[in-house]
């Protein structure tokens, strides 16, 4: 008896497992800078390493524009990769209790793409910004390392 105890054991422990799900989306922690902005439809281009988006593991986020530190140290993000299209929630200060902007994001390898809807506003569903949708849809590549 303990003998087939054991063999089951090793045979389940051995057995190959359950396949993982799709990979999750890589993190947005870091530095990115920022290549465009849609907004209500229209677009925006920025030059090479002028504005720098960075993410920070508590939550925080801030924004250099041409090397010059950030107005407000206060702004504030909840990211969530656990569904099938990853939320994102900026909160423009986190001392003043301003409502968040919902929206969602993706990275797909060194690109950080965030479409962003208005504050009051239901998060938005695909990656667009029209001037019905009012959402604004921000490129960002992965800052390099020097």
């Amino acid at each position: 008896m303990n003998a087939t105890l054991l063999l089951g054991t090793a045979l389940a422990l051995g057995a190959p497992g359950l396949k993982d799900g799709p990979k999750k989306e890589a993190d947005i922690l870091g530095e990115w800078v920022l290549e465009s902005i849609t907004s209500a439809g229209k677009l925006r281009q920025f030059a090479a390493d002028d504005i720098v988006y960075t993410f920070r593991s508590d939550g925080k986020w801030t924004i250099h524009q041409s090397g010059k530190a950030d107005t407000n140290p206060n702004r504030g993000y909840k990211a969530d990769s656990s569904a099938d299209t990853s939320t994102i929630d900026w909160i423009p200060d986190l001392t003043a209790g301003t409502p968040s902007r919902e929206g969602i994001y993706k990275v797909e390898g060194d690109t950080l793409t965030i479409c962003i809807g208005l504050e009051k506003k239901p998060r938005p569903a695909a990656f667009v910004s029209t001037a019905e949708s009012q959402s604004s849809l921000y490129v960002l590549k992965r800052r390099k390392k020097e």
